[in-house]
Formats: C-alpha cells, structure tokens, sequence
C-alpha cells in the first residue's frame, strides 16, 4: 500500500473511533456491507468515492475533505512502480566507454630485458617474431575499436535519418546544435475553474508562491498564490490534530484546511484571477479556541 492510501486509510479509522460505531452498525447506516468496511479500513482495498460520500453523510461530514485524498490514491495505485536506467541507455554507456580508452593502453607490456628485435642480449638476431605478433595484437585492438565507432557512428545516423524534422532547411543545412523547442503545457485550471480544487493533485503547486506568513502560538500559517493557475491556497504546519487555517476572500469565498493527523495541511484553492481582491490565512488552534490570528490581506500579483 502506496502513500496516499495508506494515509486515506488512516483517516478512514480516525473516522470510525471518532464515530464510536462498529463495523455492523456502520455497515447497516450506510447500506454497505460490513465485509466491505472491514477491507476499506483495513487498508485491504480503496473505498469507493460512492461509500465515501455514504459515510459522509451518515457518519461524519468531514469524509467529504478526503475526496481529493481518494483521488490521489486512486492516481498513484494506477502508476506503474519506478524503474532502473533502460538497458539499452546503459549499453551505450558502456559502449562509450570502450572506444574512449586508447587502444595501446591495452596492450600487454614488452619484456624490459628484450632489446626492438624481440633477442636477448647476446643472441643473434633472427626473424622479428615478437614484433610481429604485438603489431597483430595492436592492429586486431584499432581493428575492434573501429568497428564499435562505426557502429555507434551509423546508429547515431540511422536514428538521425530515420527522426522526424520540422525544418528541412536546418537538417538540409546540416545545423543540429539549435535546441529543440519545448512546449509550455496550459494550466490544468485557471482562476474559478480551479475553486474547490487540490492544488497538489491538479500541478498548480508547482509554480507556488508564499505571499504571507504568520502564527498563532507555535503553529505557522501560510498564504499560497500559482501565477500559473491564477489560483490561491492556505497551509499550516506545525500544528496539532484538530488545528484549522481558513483563506478568506474579500468576494466571500473561503476553504478550510483542517489537521485531521500529524501536523500540517492545506486547504483547496480559490479563484485568484482577479487583482482587485483580497486574500488573507487565519489560523484557528482547536485547544484554543479564543486564541487566533490572520495574515495581512494581500492582493493577487497583476
């Protein structure tokens, strides 16, 4: 079981004890079997988003925060597991390897007591054996070495010949050093096409920015902004179960970011598209309910 899951898992038995129901009863509210919850809560299979929004409703409404859990999970079960370097990357790493070394560092070493003609001291001279069998073994080594730089070479070529161009001029002209063009891929939301929405799962994370801080005692709260997405966010870390930070629009909109375990999370996004209006965090301890306090109110980057 990946990560995700397991923690949808987690929040799944934080769930049930806070219920205080069993199996059976749970099962008989919800019209599931109790087989099925044992396997959900256990970890055994992922709840489907149907029994999740049964048991939101019957049990406890704050399941419904765990959909974008679900769907994280269900994303991450998909993807196959990761995998080594590709073999065939590998070979031609190897490859390099051997043509880069020069062939004479392979040959064997002469016999230092021998003089160029392959005779010992004091010997006469006859037929240069030994050279010739050196010069064999250096010719067969440049021979090898060749063969694999042709190889690479007329593979690198055939792929080359065999690739698609976008531009007959450049590869008629011979000009291979231009880097290829990389497309920019469009935003997966924009502005109120991504209210309600997991800023991790939808990549609008990535491009990030922390207009703001604050604290409440030792909790950090946090007000987050994608000029990609046109979209902003609110977090708290350091927190405790039950611990909440809420972003809050001057239009009315809001999401809550709501600790269920360890000790940080975030809310779902709001419209951001908008420079006129304001954003702001406010953090709320849930030991301390008296005590709270905002970030300073920010607008959108234009």
């Amino acid at each position: 079981m990946r990560g995700r899951a397991r923690r949808l898992t987690e929040e799944l038995r934080a769930i049930k004890d806070r219920s205080g129901l069993s199996l059976t009863q749970i099962g008989a509210r919800t019209h599931y079997s109790k087989a099925s919850w044992e396997r959900w809560f256990n970890g055994k299979r992922l709840i489907t988003e149907q029994a999740l929004e049964s048991l939101a409703v019957t049990v406890d409404e704050s399941a419904r925060l765990l959909k974008p859990l679900l769907e994280q999970a269900l994303r991450e079960e998909a993807e196959p597991p990761g995998s080594d370097r590709p073999a065939a990357e590998s070979a031609a790493a190897d490859g390099v390897t051997a043509t880069a070394m020069p062939a004479d560092e392979a040959e064997p070493a002469a016999p230092s007591h021998a003089d160029a003609t392959g005779t010992e001291p004091g010997e006469t001279a006859t037929a240069p054996t030994a050279p010739t069998r050196v010069g064999g073994w250096r010719r067969h080594l440049r021979t090898a070495a060749i063969a694999v730089c042709s190889a690479m070479v007329g593979g690198a070529v055939g792929a080359y010949v065999a690739a698609p161009s976008a531009d007959p001029t450049t590869q008629a002209m011979g000009s291979h050093s231009a880097k290829p063009s990389v497309a920019v891929s469009p935003p997966p939301c924009a502005g109120v096409g991504c209210d309600g929405k997991d800023p991790q799962s939808t990549g609008c994370v990535k491009d990030e920015k922390i207009l703001s801080t604050d604290h409440v005692g030792t909790i950090i709260i946090y007000l987050h902004y994608s000029p990609r997405c046109h979209a902003a966010w609110g977090g708290l870390t350091n927190a405790h179960p039950g611990d909440s930070a809420t972003i809050f629009t001057t239009t009315g909109d809001q999401q809550v970011a709501l600790v269920h375990w360890g000790y940080d999370n975030y809310s779902m996004m709001v419209d951001a598209s908008d420079p006129t209006i304001g954003l702001k965090v406010c953090g709320q301890p849930a030991k301390k309910t008296d005590e709270g306090a905002c970030t300073l109110e920010y607008s959108p980057p234009a």
